[in-house]
């Protein structure tokens, strides 16, 4: 890890605030760039643009808690 960057437990996505700032290249719930799927700024994380794809629950996917 470089200095100035986060490892992802899984993968870095793009957050909603990402894609409102900048909707043709950010999708909310999408892998960033390739380049830093893994390793990416720790700016980014701290402006709220990307986080874990463990921590987003895409549309349509159903949680278990869902049906009990």
């Amino acid at each position: 890890m470089s200095r100035g960057t986060v490892l992802a437990e899984t993968y870095w996505v793009w957050t909603e605030l990402a894609q409102d700032k900048n909707p043709k290249h950010s999708r909310a719930g999408d892998p960033i760039w390739p380049q830093y799927k893994y390793e990416a700024p720790a700016d980014w994380l701290e402006q709220g643009l990307i986080c874990d794809s463990s921590e987003i629950v895409k549309e349509g996917q159903a949680d278990l808690f869902e049906y009990i």
